[in-house]
């Protein structure tokens, strides 16, 4: 009898922990003027960027989800011609290390992998910086951050994501699954929707660019024993879900064409971004990794003008250097680049692009300052020659 009784006192326990979670996203859901969301297309091509280790920081590494909760996503912009499997970043609760930086609008599902990262890392003003009117949907930074107080860390698993065209905007919904633990050791699991919102990035005409982010979202308390897939299926109940599923690729540093890349988790990532964007013609976007474009390269227009001629450019990267100072990092890249013209002539050049990221954790004003170019020197040189010596001394 007196086991009985204990049975049952632990499990009216286990109801209320459930059912009264500490953990606060600070999300708000808003069902007037809700956007569709969208389409776009992505190809799965081999990287033209070669890529070199580096003791900077770098994408997360994904882990796989059990078979039993695996969701597949996808991202389309243009010719969509490959389905790849999402793989939802799970970051270990009870790992004392920050997981590694990664910041990434190349995809929704990337946007939404980024804001936790931050939160885990408690650069709150990264993580702020990834909705698209943040003082509108989240209150003030300050009540934001204030809402991550009790929170130590925030696992998730990002479920099927859907979207539709229209009118040059895209719209993403995206089911989350969120796992967090609490200052306290307590547990609390959400289940949450967010859509993502970006703008044709080949429709901005001048700066500035507007990236990839999240335009609404919401959560709710589930059980802390719920099924991930039964959580993710009902995650996005009453929000607009389109009639696309969307593909993902995952870390892909392609720069050409088929590829959309916005990545600046690392110094290689966000020269790839760049050159990508020059590829894409988008050349607003293109600007906009630089730091302080006005003072390099200049004034947007002539910029724009002297890419009139470029057709393709592919790259090659020699070993970043890197070193920090007075609370920034700064990273020199050697380049060796290749270029081909609109008249079809090859042109090779080889430089070295000089890039600074403030110390997310002490940037504590909005807005958040990313990582960005600020400063490039480059030469042409003979076409075909062997450009690895080059690299070697590119940044000297």
């Amino acid at each position: 009898m007196k086991q009985r009784i204990i049975l049952v006192a632990v499990f009216i326990l286990i109801l209320i922990t459930s059912c009264n979670p500490t953990f606060s996203v600070g999300l708000e859901h808003s069902s007037s003027n809700t956007p569709q969301p969208v389409s776009a297309a992505t190809d799965a091509q081999s990287a033209t960027a070669v890529l070199s280790s580096t003791n900077t920081p770098i994408p997360v590494t994904a882990t796989t989800l059990p078979p039993t909760t695996t969701i597949t996503a996808v991202i389309r912009r243009k010719d969509p011609t490959t389905s790849l499997a999402l793989v939802p970043a799970i970051v270990p609760s009870t790992n004392p290390t920050p997981p590694v930086y990664t910041d990434d609008r190349s995809s929704p599902s990337q946007v939404i992998v980024s804001l936790y990262n931050a939160i885990n890392r408690k650069e709150y003003l990264r993580a702020y910086s990834y909705w698209r009117n943040p003082s509108s949907s989240q209150g003030s930074f300050a009540s934001f951050t204030e809402g991550y107080k009790n929170t130590v860390s925030v696992s998730i698993v990002i479920g099927q994501i859907t979207g539709d065209a229209g009118a040059g905007q895209y719209y993403f919904t995206v089911p989350v699954a969120l796992k967090a633990v609490n200052q306290d050791g307590t547990h609390s699991n959400y289940s949450a929707c967010y859509i993502v919102h970006q703008a044709q990035p080949a429709n901005f005409g001048e700066p500035p660019f507007e990236p990839m982010a999240i335009d609404q979202g919401s959560a709710v308390p589930s059980a802390l024993n719920a099924d991930d897939g039964r959580v993710l299926a009902a995650a996005c109940n009453g929000y607009p879900t389109g009639g696309s599923r969307v593909d993902q690729s995952v870390h892909n540093l392609n720069i050409d064409k088929s590829n959309f890349l916005d990545n600046r988790s690392g110094p290689i990532e966000t020269v790839s971004s760049f050159l990508n964007a020059l590829n894409l013609k988008q050349y607003v976007r293109a600007y906009y990794y630089f730091q302080n474009p006005t003072t390099y390269p200049g004034p947007f227009d002539p910029y724009a003008v002297g890419y009139a001629d470029t057709d393709v450019i592919t790259a090659t990267f020699g070993p970043v250097q890197s070193e920090g100072a007075a609370g920034s990092l700064y990273h020199k890249v050697p380049v060796a680049m290749k270029v081909r013209t609109t008249t079809n002539t090859m042109q090779t050049f080889v430089g070295c692009y000089t890039l600074r990221l403030g110390q997310p954790a002490v940037q504590a004003t909005p807005p958040f300052q990313p990582m960005g170019i600020v400063a490039g020197e480059f030469s042409q040189v003979t076409n075909g020659i062997n450009d690895i010596p080059l690299l070697a001394t590119a940044c000297k």
